[in-house]
């Protein structure tokens, strides 16, 4: 009986080790080597790593407070013990702070709250600068929340995508309606823009989202020319790769564009649902994602941002979530 027992015991044993290694979520799947995992989904503070002290939680249940919770993630942009995060429904940014287990919650300027808030960015001192596109500016706020100054040259039409130039102290904003990108000081000075509307190299079609290398170059979601464009960061035309199609190496409606620290480039699609994996020639390496609710599923995947550290966030509107994978090997 004894040994019938410890031979039960170890079975049951094994039993949960494999339903632990069958319950991990990676791409591409087996026998292929894993080279993306899924880790976490995250729509409340407390699924960001928020947790409330004892007092918090009292006063919360007296005042009737409630975890945040998010509705419809748009933009998105990441610290190793921050998230921020716009939420267009709510018309709200919030910033989970683990470290100091808090949500920031921004609404607005001193004079007006925001209407549409699309995309978030930080630079190199804390400054955090919020587009809206309803309102056509870029609001600029210190690392506590508290609004600086707004920038609003008379060129903006839709700002959306943001992205920093950490060495040249530059803000890239990727304007919807004047099919342009707008480079200013981080101070607000306009210094030039790039692009105009049209097919061409160099030209550009309701593009949304940007992202910067370490050589300055920018990549851009092109999104109804249904192609990425790379430039650098003065706009001469470098390369693009993509074409309408639904095969994979196609796009739909490319949006979220994000590097990771080996130059791979990776595209968001808010109608295929998934996440492609190109190289920095445009060469397509992996695919990750589909149409769903469930873990590494989509349901209109809009921005995605990448941590050094091989963390991937990725804004899932629909599915009213953001959801958290980890680079484990990209060639």
């Amino acid at each position: 009986m004894n040994k019938i027992l410890i031979i039960s015991l170890f079975l049951v044993c094994v039993s949960f080790l494999n339903a632990k290694d069958v319950n991990k979520l990676v791409w591409p799947h087996s026998p292929d080597e894993p080279r993306i995992e899924h880790i976490g989904l995250a729509s409340t503070s407390s699924e960001f790593g928020i947790e409330k002290g004892f007092f918090s939680k009292i006063f919360d249940f007296i005042a009737g407070g409630e975890d945040v919770v998010l509705s419809s993630p748009f933009g998105i942009y990441a610290q190793e013990q921050r998230v921020y995060v716009t939420d267009v429904l709510t018309k709200k940014v919030y910033i989970f702070d683990k470290a100091k287990d808090k949500v920031i919650i921004i609404e607005g300027s001193d004079n007006e709250t925001f209407l549409y808030p699309i995309d978030v960015v930080c630079d190199s001192k804390g400054k955090i600068y919020i587009s809206d596109s309803i309102r056509a500016k870029v609001y600029v706020f210190d690392e506590d929340g508290d609004f600086d100054y707004a920038i609003k040259p008379k060129v903006f039409k839709r700002p959306v995508g943001l992205s920093v130039n950490y060495e040249e102290d530059k803000l890239y904003i990727v304007d919807a309606v004047a099919s342009q990108i707008h480079v200013t000081t981080l101070k607000g000075k306009f210094l030039y823009s790039i692009g105009k509307k049209g097919n061409g190299d160099g030209e550009f079609n309701r593009p949304t989202f940007i992202d910067i290398d370490n050589n300055g170059n920018i990549y851009i979601s092109d999104s109804l020319n249904h192609r990425v464009q790379i430039l650098n960061g003065d706009g001469k035309f470098l390369q693009k790769f993509g074409q309408l199609g639904q095969t994979i190496g196609s796009f739909a409606s490319p949006r979220g564009i994000s590097l990771d620290k080996d130059n791979n480039i990776y595209v968001s699609d808010n109608m295929f649902n998934n996440i492609q994996v190109f190289n920095k020639n445009g060469k397509l390496l992996l695919v990750f994602g589909n149409y769903g609710a469930k873990r590494g599923e989509f349901s209109l995947a809009q921005d995605i941002f990448i941590l050094k550290n091989g963390t991937i966030y990725v804004a899932d509107t629909h599915n009213k979530r953001v959801q958290i994978f980890k680079l484990l090997k990209v060639d």
